[in-house]
């Protein structure tokens, strides 16, 4: 490989990764939505169950039908939590993959760099001592 392929396979790993990185922050962000959304869900939730507490028959049916539709609304909220956090790790394995091949990229780099130097040295050398 020459020098300049060495660099562009360089530059792409260093492409992939930056996406990578963006993907984990999306998603980071939707996680965080969905654990607030969660989070307000089940205060809502936990306030709905103390006011059904010495409730009429009619309120208390309403209110109830209200506290399932929530709690199912958690449990998918949960479900995409999880989903999310799933998702996360198989980008951080793929970033944590891509920066292994950028490693072993720039080392091949610098062998070559190092290569051609010393190519040119003793190009440099050969044609002083003629």
């Amino acid at each position: 490989n020459n020098p300049v392929q060495l660099r562009k396979k360089k530059i792409r790993p260093s492409k992939e990764k930056r996406k990578r990185q963006t993907e984990i922050e999306d998603k980071r962000n939707q996680l965080d939505d969905l654990v607030l959304q969660l989070q307000h869900l089940k205060s809502k939730a936990m306030r709905e169950r103390w006011l059904l507490q010495g409730m009429g028959v009619e309120e208390e049916e309403a209110r109830r039908k209200q506290l399932e539709q929530d709690e199912e609304q958690g449990k998918r909220l949960e479900d995409m939590i999880q989903r999310l956090e799933s998702e996360i790790g198989a980008l951080e394995s793929e970033e944590s993959q891509i920066s292994a091949k950028e490693q072993v990229l720039r080392e091949r780099l610098k062998e070559t760099e190092r290569s051609i130097e010393d190519l040119q040295k003793s190009c440099f050398i050969s044609l002083t001592i003629n």
